[in-house]
């Protein structure tokens, strides 16, 4: 017998033992083997156990063999949004393309070197150091972006707090540090207790989940062990952490879903509002655990008391932390909510409550819930059918003030979900909330904003000033905020080069031509400002047209979003090749020099049209020249003057190009002419049907 010869069960329990490269020597060695090449199962397994990816419903299928190889080489970090705090990680300088715009006879716009970025409202590639290896996932604290590596490590920009001045320390990209007693995992060294196989940032804290199943909190660069009282951790594990605004939490198995205060190193220091200790290296804080969260459904096993708390609340399968909730989902296509009171009266400890009209405001006949996510105040329900039903914290309260009060009182009718028509069956995978705006990742890899900006930060990434307008971005006034119209939401690029497309457009709308589109749209006309949304919506879709097929992924395709407070981040594939075929396809090629054609007196007067017979004496002066020029040719060769006036040859032709076609680019080195810069400003169609003015033909 071969190894042909096995059952397919028997070949996919000997998968999980094989590295990538014996996985596919041996799939590729027959015939018979070569269908499994591609195996879901072992890829899946592959790549979450080698770069430590969170569960991850963007990806299915064959998919799975993809990402394994381009996080090897193509995955990037871009934020965006508020840089106070350096919790962007761009504080070096930034350079943005240059374009060469000579339609209105300006001089060309080179956008150079920008430091000391506070705000920056395009997204910015991070320039991850070295020492991070391949990133594997990406959150968002209320001043900070953290990031997970695939060894395992957490690293930090910006600050904790950036509210106090106990964290004055330094904002650059640093590790969170454990006790002098837990030495770190390194790529040389594997340490189960300070490896993090999941984590999670909420506005001041993170917390991490180790493989061998410690909880670590961090409030500062170096973290506490998390030892709950009244929790046994030996016997009973956790399995998940989140984080919230001012509380944290983590599920443990076979006891529920447990959270306690946020507690800080000064907290520790003082005793805290928790009177939390600190003996050695851990933390002992007091906990409150979630009445009825424990329960764990057995397979084959149908016989449970109906009656009990436990039975009708069923098995949680997900759950986030909010500023004044605590918020999870059942098997049983169930929505609760618990407040985070802290302490939580012992003998009067409430029951969560459901959520029933989650169910109700669905459309369709089978509710069934996919995923759960959220943050601060606002969460998001997905359900299988495509359905997105969004929920706030006022909406908790009315369920909570209904629960606690007597059945005698009358009560308005209870608050349902907010089902905005943009996000209904749009393929939204997950949803990144901050303070006021919030981005949704679809499963084209593509990520749509959308809300406000507070002063005007960046937070939406749709670009700044005039180029934001251009993408449907409102002016509040006062203190600069900005946003988009409720349920509008525009499209993140990542292209530096589209931004320099926006530019230019801005630029365009200075023309005399064009001043009076640009004050329709300037005054706030809410049919202009849609109107020209719309058609850098389209246009912008249209960017990688001759380069990326419908049924490609595109030159940018982001696995992951994550917002909080002001700012946003993302984890984007970057195929390199493709995006700069798309560049290109964007580029004015340089026209061929115009050779002047010979009259007919001139080429019947050409040496090239009849045969010269030299006389003897002349050839043998021919050859002794000849002889002379290939001495003299070689020592200058060996003194290297024959480069320099190659050089200035090539010098001479391009000069002699630039004199026939009529330009001198003699001091336009760097720039580039686009397929748009002549392009003026676009004149458009209102939707009621009337013409924006002005001399131009309509832009279709």
């Amino acid at each position: 017998m071969t190894i042909t010869d096995l059952p397919a069960d028997i070949l996919y329990s000997i998968f999980p033992y094989l590295s990538a490269a014996e996985f596919l020597r041996l799939t590729t060695s027959t015939r018979a083997l070569f269908p499994y090449r591609q195996d879901p199962t072992f890829w899946h397994a592959l790549t979450r156990k080698t770069f430590r990816i969170p569960p991850q419903p963007l990806l299915q299928g064959d998919r799975w063999q993809w990402l394994y190889k381009k996080l090897l080489t193509q995955t990037r970090l871009y934020t965006w949004g508020d840089n106070k705090n350096g919790n962007l990680g761009i504080n070096q300088a930034t350079t943005r393309m240059a374009t060469n715009r000579i339609r209105h006879g300006v001089r060309p716009i080179i956008r150079g070197p920008t430091t000391g970025v506070r705000n920056l409202g395009w997204p910015g590639n991070v320039g991850v150091e070295e020492e991070v290896g391949i990133v594997a996932d990406v959150q968002c604290g209320g001043w900070s972006t953290t990031i997970l590596n695939s060894l395992g490590a957490i690293f930090i920009f910006g600050r904790f707090d950036g509210q106090t001045l106990r964290d004055s320390g330094p904002t650059t990209l640093r590790r969170l540090k454990f006790p002098p007693a837990y030495p770190p995992t390194t790529k040389d060294r594997y340490e189960p207790s300070t490896a993090i196989q999941q984590y999670s940032t909420g506005r001041s804290s993170v917390l991490g989940l180790s493989d061998d199943g410690k909880v670590w909190m961090w409030s500062q660069s170096t973290g506490f062990l998390v030892k709950p009282l009244h929790v046994d951790l030996v016997e009973n594990k956790p399995s998940k952490v989140v984080a919230g605004w001012d509380r944290n939490s983590m599920y443990v198995i076979g006891i529920g879903i447990v959270y306690w205060a946020s507690v800080h190193d000064s907290d520790v220091l003082r005793g805290g509002r928790q009177e939390a200790l600190a003996v050695a290296d851990a933390i002992s804080v007091d906990t409150v655990i979630i009445p009825g969260t424990g329960f764990r459904r057995k397979k084959n096993d149908r016989n449970y008391d109906d009656e009990s708390l436990e039975t009708r609340i069923g098995e949680v399968t997900n759950y986030i932390v909010l500023a004044e909730f605590i918020v999870f989902t059942t098997d049983l296509n169930k929505v609760f909510c618990y407040p985070t009171t802290f302490p939580m009266p012992a003998l009067d400890a409430p029951e969560p409550v459901e959520l029933t009209t989650f169910g109700e405001a669905c459309s369709s006949p089978s509710f069934k819930i996919r995923d759960l996510q959220g943050s601060f105040i606002n969460f998001a329900v997905f359900t299988h059918s495509g359905s997105v039903l969004s929920g706030c914290e006022d909406l908790l309260r009315a369920f909570q003030s209904v629960s606690t009060s007597s059945s005698s009182e009358r009560h308005d009718p209870l608050p349902r979900p907010t089902l905005v028509p943009s996000l209904q069956g749009q393929s939204i995978i997950s949803i990144a909330f901050g303070d006021h705006h919030f981005q949704a990742l679809h499963a084209n890899g593509t990520i749509s904003s959308y809300g406000r900006e507070s002063q005007g930060c960046g937070s939406l990434g749709l670009g700044s000033g005039m180029k934001s307008t251009l993408r449907g971005v409102v002016g509040e006034g006062g203190w600069g905020g900005t946003h988009l119209p409720p349920g509008e939401g525009r499209t993140v690029w990542f292209e530096p080069l589209m931004e320099t497309w926006l530019d230019d457009m801005a630029e365009a709308a200075t023309a005399d031509e064009a001043m009076r589109r640009r004050n329709t749209l300037m005054t706030r006309n809410d049919g202009a400002r849609e109107t020209f949304a719309n058609y850098f919506e389209r246009e912008g879709a249209r960017w990688e047209e001759n380069v990326t097929s419908e049924d490609e992924m595109g030159a940018y395709f982001a696995l992951k979003v994550a917002a909080a407070g002001w700012h946003s981040a993302a984890l984007v594939f970057v195929d390199d090749e493709k995006a700069e075929r798309a560049r290109r396809a964007h580029v004015v090629q340089p026209s061929p020099p115009v050779i002047p054609t010979p009259s007919p007196a001139q080429s019947m007067m050409s040496s090239d049209s009849y045969e010269v017979i030299d006389a003897p004496g002349e050839q043998l002066a021919k050859a002794v020249y000849d002889i002379y020029e290939w001495v003299w040719n070689i020592g200058r060769w060996f003194l290297g003057l024959t480069a320099r006036d190659a050089a200035r040859e090539v010098q001479r032709d391009e000069q002699k190009r630039s004199e026939i076609n009529g330009t001198d680019n003699s001091d336009e080195e760097g720039k580039v002419t686009y397929t748009w810069s002549n392009d003026p400003f676009p004149r458009l169609r209102l939707p009621d049907g009337r013409e924006m003015p002005g001399e131009i033909p309509l832009t279709e």
